[in-house]
């Protein structure tokens, strides 16, 4: 949880307080409901039925084959069948010619309160910096952000998210959260900040949240929490966790120093720079990892330790991507599985002290230890598997729930030739303007490259008066737009 309250934004202050936490010694460095149309659909039961008609289907469930050109049935948000040719005649047809059919993108760590810093916060100085205007948030603040952040992953495929969200100051912040992920439609773990402020949370808080997403979550939204500077509330907090049935349990790593406490219920985060003996104790408690594409090289961390995790005996079903801060990245499933990648091939070149060798790297004829497949795998399957989704979501076997995307193969950056390799396209080219149609729970919140029900320009003019109106409360200078 951040605990930066002073309001005068002192760098040195931010630093300290949330790196302590961050960079641990198992890391080398480590809107309101107005804002939606009147037709918003997020309370509408899932579609009676689809028939997502022709298109390349691509599972990502294991003895489940691709089909070249092949249909999706859905009824009442979970997937029927999945075969070449299915008759379905009071189903509402989408014609997936020249798409890749798919499951939805799995995201497994997303800070999505502080969404609204986009075009402030430049580096990790900057990012820790900002923290502290969480104090002149408003509670409408973080319904915002996080209906902002959710409507931008949506756009790019991506259906399930995990709302990481350590910017709580009480019960009302969580609820305005929520109900901005059940208005979304996206399904999303929610992990609640399980200290507040150097106090745990209370247990009545806990279960008033469960209750409420009972009661409005529309079965897409689940519990977890957060222990980020939990201190010595840790264990009590965890125990408490486990009771009410929370998952995942997560901090930036610092867990690890308690191997006796720690199970497959718990998320790994970030990774740049692990040293063995973490990615040892994460291979043998089957915990989740949540790696961090965008983010990680962008401040200069370092690359995603996909090499050494699958070298130190991690399985892929645990390894995943996040989008980690929206506000210095674009959620972009795309980019990042295509950095996973091309990380895990450098440093499997290294291993094989081959870097900088062009036509070494040819001569060898490495096989690859995590090809794009893997990638596709770890995006969707994996990633559901962290969160301890997989009986639910992650590929598009019959009775699970249906959520699903399709991808448009005929755009300038990709080519809708045959007997080309879908996954070389999906993750080499892919960009989330190439996402065509998203489907949630059986209902279609894209449709057609348009995201549907929503006044988007509405939510990104009320974001971007979000930030102006923090900003304002915090008396924060003028930026050098120069840099």
């Amino acid at each position: 949880m951040c605990k930066l309250h002073a309001p005068n934004l002192t760098r040195r202050r931010a630093l300290t307080a949330m790196g302590a936490t961050l960079f641990t010694p198992f890391i080398a460095s480590s809107l309101s409901g107005s804002a939606f149309a009147a037709d918003n659909g997020s309370e509408a039961e899932p579609s009676g039925e689809i028939l997502i008609r022709g298109g390349y289907v691509l599972p990502v469930e294991p003895g489940m084959k691709d089909l070249v050109k092949g249909d999706v049935h859905i009824r009442n948000g979970v997937i029927i069948d999945v075969s070449e040719r299915i008759d379905a005649p009071n189903a509402e047809v989408i014609d997936a010619s020249n798409m890749i059919v798919m499951p939805g993108f799995v995201d497994t760590h997303w800070h999505m309160w502080n969404s609204l810093w986009r075009g402030i916060a430049d580096d990790a100085t900057d990012y820790f910096h900002y923290h502290e205007l969480l104090p002149f948030y408003s509670v409408d603040d973080h319904r915002t952000a996080v209906q902002y952040a959710a409507l931008e992953g949506i756009n790019a495929g991506i259906t399930t998210c995990h709302n990481w969200a350590h910017g709580l100051r009480d019960y009302d912040d969580a609820q305005a959260e929520l109900e901005a992920l059940a208005e979304t439609g996206i399904r999303a773990k929610f992990s609640y900040a399980g200290v507040i402020g150097g106090a745990p949370t209370p247990v009545a808080d806990l279960r008033r949240t469960q209750d409420w997403i009972a009661a409005n979550g529309h079965g897409r939204l689940g519990l977890g929490m957060e222990l980020e500077g939990a201190g010595e509330h840790f264990a009590p907090q965890v125990k408490v966790a486990r009771e009410l049935g929370l998952r995942p349990i997560t901090d930036h790593g610092s867990f690890l120093a308690f191997p006796d406490l720690i199970g497959p219920e718990f998320i790994f985060t970030h990774g740049a720079g692990i040293a063995p003996e973490a990615i040892a104790l994460i291979a043998q408690k089957e915990i989740g990892v949540a790696l961090c594409p965008s983010t990680d090289p962008m401040i200069g961390n370092g690359l995603p330790p996909v090499h050494a995790l699958l070298s130190g005996g991690v399985s892929l079903d645990n390894i995943s991507f996040s989008v980690d801060v929206t506000s210095q990245a674009p959620a972009d499933p795309f980019a990042s599985l295509r950095t996973l990648v091309n990380s895990g091939r450098i440093q499997q070149a290294e291993a094989n002290k081959l870097t900088g060798n062009m036509m070494g790297i040819v001569g060898a004829g490495l096989k690859w230890m995590f090809g794009y497949r893997d990638a596709i795998h770890a995006g969707t399957l994996s990633g559901a598997h962290v969160l301890g989704l997989d009986d639910q979501v992650g590929s598009l076997k019959p009775g699970k729930r249906a959520d699903v995307i399709l991808v448009r193969t005929d755009a300038p950056n990709m080519l809708p030739a045959a007997n080309t390799n879908p996954t070389y396209q999906l993750v080499q080219h892919g960009e989330p303007a190439n996402v065509d149609t998203v489907i949630i729970d059986g209902i279609i919140r894209k449709r057609a490259g348009k995201l549907t029900g929503f006044d988007v320009a509405a939510v990104i003019e009320r974001a971007a008066q979000a930030q102006m109106d923090i900003r304002k409360r915090a008396n924060m200078p003028m930026l050098d737009t120069a840099l």
